[in-house]
Order: C-alpha cells, then structure tokens, then sequence
C-alpha cells in the first residue's frame, strides 16, 4: 500500500517536465498480458497510434493470451483475445479428452482526457465484454509522463477489483452498484448492470521506465486480482510477491519482445506483431509515365483513327485500357477501364498525362470516362490549358479541380457511342493461382485445426457484363480428420456443420456463379446471380443497389433462393432450401466510418437486423466490427447469445513501389452459430461502386497529379 501512496503522491504533487519525444521507438505503447496498452496485469491510459493493428501471444502458467488489437482512433483500442486456460480442463473426458479449458473475450478501452502539462491522461475501459466473466473487469485509469517515467494509477472492478482495498466510488451514483452478479455463463451478453458495480473495489498502481537509447521499457506493478483466492471457476494458484516486474524491447517498431516475473513464482514470455497501416508506405511509388513525343511527331486530331489508336497503344503501356473515344474539332472524350490503380483520380491523371503528350496544339478540352467493373461510373472533364499548368506545377490541384466538371451518368455508359471502339474478342479467359490456408480454431478437441490448399481462381467473361467466376481448391495437408463435434443447434445446420464441410470438401468447388451486373439508369446498379455462390449455398438471385453520385448514402436490395450444399462442395445438394433477403443501407459518416444496416431474412429463416460499422485510412486499409440481432431467442442460438464479430483488410498497395489493387482481408466469428447467418456475397455492388461517389473522389483529388 505505502507503493501505491507513494505514485499517487507523485501523482499529484510533481512538476511535470512532459515533453513526448518522438525520436526513439521506444516511446510505442506496448502491450499488457491481454493485449491491450498496458502494463502486464493492469491496463494504462496509453494508446497505440491511429490505425495500428497489433498481433500476439502471451504466454506463462496458467494463462496463455493470443490476442489481436485494433485503434481505429487515437482515442478507442478494441482487442479481441482468446484464452488457454491450462489448469482446467475443457470438458468431461469423454467429450474433449485433455484438452485444456478455452475462453474468448472481447475488450475496449476510451480516452476521456488527453495528457497535458500537468493533467494525466485519463481512460475508461472493459475487458472481456460479452464474455463468459472469468476475466471481466471495468477501470478508470490515469497514467503521467514525467521525465523517463510513465506513472499508472486506477480503480478497477470485477477481477481487476478482487483486492477490494476501497470502497466503491460510484455508489453515490445509483444504489443498485452495490451488488455485483460473478456468475459465469455460456457468454456473449452484455451483462452491462454488472459494469462497475460491487461494494468494494481496488485501486492499482504501477510504473514504467525507458530505456531510450536501448529500446527498453521496465514494467513494476502491484496485482490487484489476487489469483491466490477461488475467483468463479478458476482454480487459485500459489502467489509468493503480488509485485510484477518485466522487460519489454522494441524490435525496430515491427513488434515487441516480453519477459516477466509474475507473482513471484512465474515467468511470462510475450510477443507482438504490429504495423501502423494509417500511415503511407514507406516503399516510395514509381512515378507517372515519362513519353518522350517531340513536337513533329504529335498526329495531328484531324487524323482521328491514327491518332486514337496511338492513344490505345500508350495508354496499354500504362495498364490503363482505352474502350471507346471520340474527337470532336478541338474537343477529345474518351472512356477507360483498368484494375491497376485504388484511386480514381490516379487512374485519370495518368490517362490525362498520356492524351495531353499526344496530342498537338489544336486539343482543348478534355473529358475521361472513368469505368469500374465494366460499368462507366464517373466523367471528369477539364480544359488541357489548365490540365498542362497544373502538370508544370503553375497551378495547384485545387485550381484545376475548380476548372474541372466532375459527374456521373451511369445509365449512359458513353463508350457505346463512340466513333472509335477497339474490337474486343470475347470470351476472355483470367485466371491466377496460389497457396492457401484454412483455419479452425477453438473447439473441445484441440486449440488449432488449420490446411494447406492449392487456391485456382478463373474469371471467364462472355461479355462486358456477363462473367464466369469460380474458385477451386486442392488439398495438400489438413488435420480436419481429428475434428469430431457434430452440431447441436436448434435451428437448422447453416453454418454449425462447418466441420462436416471441412473435412469432407477439403478438394472442392468453393465457387461458380454467373454474375450480370448493369446500370439501367443513372445511378441505379444491378446485379443478377446464378450458380454455387459460396461453399455452403447456391441458388439464384440477385441485388439492386441505388447511389446517389453526390450523396454519401447508398439504399440496396439483395435477395436469393437457396439450397444448401452437399458437404463434399461439388455440384450435389442437401434438402434444405431457404430465400433470404436483406434490405441493405449505407452510410458514410464523418472520419471515413461507414454505417452499414441489414435488415430482412437470414439462412436459418429468422428475421433481424446487422450493424456493421467501419472505418476506411488513406492507405485503404480498412477495421471493422459487426452485430446481428434476430427473433430466435438465446436458448435457440446457443452460446454466444447472438451473431458477432470483426474484421481488417490490408491492402496490397502498401507493400510495392507499383500500383495494384486487391487486398489480405481476415474476419473472425468468436463462435460459428446458425443465428443471423447472411450469405456471403462475392462482387456485392456496394464493394464495387461504393467507393466511386464525388465524397471518394474529392477525399483523393490530389492523386491526380501523383
């Protein structure tokens, strides 16, 4: 206790010399035992920076964390962990056999006050929300830079609070926080009247020191959960100190190395992965295209064919692909599709460089049909005075963009009446192929499942708006033989018999659907499907999606007949059928969030709602979190009370000097339920012309140039 006076002494008494240096990595929060920013077994008031996403693994006797960790913001930290429990056994013998005990929870942590002169920073968190409770606790949390020193001090509650050295402060608030239900259960309720309640709560310290020119970071604190005491179905352990001590290096800012002396009998190793993908990469981009066209052999736009085949063949250069153009006297329009670059603008700059070299004296406006999948979704047109200067860095892209009319006319898809259209042969055969893995994780029977397949994707396009895609998997090497816990939901198997389909369509066809997608009218998208849509259903259906161009909401419609899939994923079924359909609207919100709400029918035929909600960086990288809540009650679904879960996608751009599209997307479920299943929908039209509005196209006006 006299250590705990003595940092809230300090506390509240120092001349705060606070100045945060950026200069040694060592100043990256690091992470606490359960992956959020902390100490080892107490959390601090620090933040990883905006977009950081954090992977890793704590590890000592009894508790093993893996953990990932997101901060959407600078001033929220979500973490998602799961828990190995090694001295306490899953379940009866016969059923899991010496399988240790797993846990899941899901954490969030908000700033409340930024760390000034003399202020501390102030935080508020949960841990392990929704949860069975064998970790859940609630804590306000202080925590001051002086000098090399970073000073922590809080109150917790729930485990966090099992030293029970204050009373509660908020009982003055409401009465009913005197009293506090420990009991377990199967998780995923929001047990939100137990958050900060009990009669008794604990008051925590701890302190950090750096080791700038090392790389180092010195953690003590005093444990407050008192693991030597019976806490709900934990077994109590032996406790020798309840002061912790560790060691954390920076290794190069790519991740951090742990190793602490706990409760004055074990050690813990820790290590961390992360990246900050808000920040562009440090890979410097290949700049714009270099022609070298003198003055004499610029072809004349009289010469109208010579002189759009020559703009055909430049622009193929660049991956940028010419559909159709037309040359109006002083006036050249063209339309263009390509799958090199995420921005737009970029797309356009480029096409607009190449034209502008071209093209001789007598050009003077210039307009770019900009198209994405298939479909003409914006134009951008633009004097070539103004184009050139801003290219020559006489004016600045705020003063071309004011010269520039940007709009859209989907239902027009002008490159149909251009005089010059290059002769496309169709079918057009696409293919790549690739390793790939399969995970399992968590069940009675072991903690990883995982396969290696050969991944075969082909797009076959039998006109511009009519493709073939399929994906087909080869086995190489999976475990899914040991897996031997058969469904026991109520409603029907969905997604629950997912290990029948692990392990009987380990070769399979996880795709082969005809998509049609057009735009009958300006602004309106459509998309009609037919075929094996994912590795569980197939059926046919189809999507209607309405984007205002200058809105920043979009209102959808998707809708399928369904039949389940054999579980060997070839082209055999099972009896269950289903329509499901779902009213789709989006919204996007300031900071770059995007509100998603789904409501309509789900696989297992309930009725509910999903908020999904997300948050889009500059580099593309995008987090996200979702929830559906439907009528089949928590008896019916099971455990887990509802459907939930997240996810990140890293795009590919990041990590070369080129331009490319695509991404790394990972999604988690804490548990594969039949409740609020939707199907999954390969080429939705919102992942297409989502992003395809003026709101994107203003965000990154300034890749025009680039």
């Amino acid at each position: 206790m006299k250590f705990f006076i003595g940092l809230i002494s300090l506390f509240l008494s120092s001349v705060a010399f606070s100045s945060i240096e950026d200069y040694f990595p060592v100043n990256k929060a690091t992470s606490s035992n359960y992956g959020n920013t902390g100490l080892l077994e107490i959390p601090s008031a620090r933040f990883a920076e905006e977009g950081t996403l954090k992977i890793g693994v704590s590890s000592s006797f009894p508790n093993k964390f893996t953990f990932i960790t997101a901060s959407p913001f600078p001033w929220f930290e979500s973490t998602y962990r799961y828990a190995e429990i090694k001295n306490k056994l899953y379940g009866p013998l016969y059923f899991s056999g010496n399988q240790s005990y797993k846990d899941k929870g899901f954490d969030v942590k908000l700033l409340l006050a930024k760390e000034k002169y003399i202020r501390p920073a102030i935080a508020i968190g949960l841990r392990d929300v929704a949860g069975t409770g064998l970790f859940s606790s609630e804590y306000l949390v202080a925590t001051k830079q002086i000098r090399n020193f970073d000073l922590t001090a809080g109150i917790g509650w729930g485990k966090l609070g099992r030293l029970r050295n204050i009373s509660n402060p908020l009982i003055g608030l409401s009465r009913n926080l005197e009293s506090r239900d420990s009991n377990t259960g199967g998780g995923g309720n929001f047990n939100y009247k137990d958050w900060f309640s009990g009669d008794r709560a604990s008051a925590f310290a701890g302190l950090e020191y750096k080791f700038k020119k090392y790389g180092l970071r010195l953690k003590l604190e005093y444990d407050p959960t008192r693991p030597d005491q019976k806490y709900l179905k934990q077994i109590p352990l032996k406790v020798d100190s309840r002061f912790n001590v560790g060691l954390t290096y920076n290794v190069n800012n790519f991740g951090d190395l742990g190793l602490s002396f706990e409760r004055g009998n074990q050690l813990r190793l820790s290590f961390n992965f992360r990246g900050n993908f808000a920040k562009e990469g440090k890979l410097r981009k290949d700049g714009p295209p270099k022609i070298n066209v003198t003055n004499d052999s610029k072809i004349s736009l009289k010469d109208k064919d010579k002189y759009l085949k020559n703009v055909l063949f430049k622009l193929k250069e660049e991956q940028i692909f010419l559909q159709g153009g037309s040359v109006d006297k002083n006036r050249v329009e063209v339309s263009v599709s390509q799958s090199k670059f995420i921005s737009q603008p970029l797309a356009v700059g480029r096409t607009a460089r190449v034209i502008s070299s071209l093209s001789d004296a007598s050009l003077e406006e210039l307009q770019i049909n900009i198209m994405n999948g298939d479909i003409e979704t914006s134009s951008f047109s633009f004097p070539k005075e103004y184009l050139d200067k801003a290219l020559n860095n006489e004016i600045s892209i705020v003063e071309l963009a004011s010269k520039t009319s940007i709009y859209s006319e989907s239902g027009k898809q002008k490159y149909r009446s251009h005089e010059f259209r290059p002769v496309v042969n169709f079918p057009e055969h696409f293919w790549g192929m690739s390793p790939a893995l399969k995970h399992h994780i968590g069940g009675p029977e072991g903690f990883y499942f995982g396969q290696l397949w050969w991944r075969l994707n082909s797009n076959l396009k039998f006109s511009r708006n009519l493709t073939l895609s399929s994906v087909f998997g080869i086995d190489l090497y999976n475990n899914f033989d040991e897996l031997n816990n058969k469904s026991d939901s109520l409603l029907p198997h969905v997604r629950s018999d997912i290990q029948e389909y692990l392990k009987e369509g380990s070769t399979n066809i996880a795709r082969m659907k005809l998509d049609y997608i057009w735009s009958p009218k300006n602004d309106l998208f459509v998309r009609a499907d037919l075929g094996l849509i994912e590795e569980m259903f197939g059926g046919i259906g189809g999507e209607i999606l309405f984007r205002p161009f200058n809105k920043r909401y979009a209102l959808g419609f998707t809708g399928h007949f369904l039949k389940q899939r054999e579980y060997k994923q070839r082209f055999g079924f099972r009896d269950y059928e289903v329509f499901s359909g779902h009213f789709n609207s989006y919204f996007k919100l300031p900071n770059d969030i995007l509100l998603q709400i789904h409501a309509g029918r789900y696989l297992a035929k309930d009725n509910g709602i999903t908020l999904d909600i997300s948050r889009l960086f500059k580099t593309g990288f995008r987090v996200g979190v979702f929830a559906a809540k439907t009528n089949v009650s928590r008896a019916e679904f099971g455990e887990g009370s509802f459907n939930k879960g997240f996810y990140f996608s890293i795009p590919f751009d990041i990590y070369y000097r080129d331009y490319r599209t695509g991404n790394i997307g990972f999604s988690m479920t804490p548990l594969t339920r039949d409740g609020g299943a939707m199907l999954n929908n390969h080429n939705s039209l919102y992942s297409i012309f989502g992003e395809t509005t003026r709101d994107t196209i203003d965000r990154k006006i300034n890749d025009f140039l680039q």
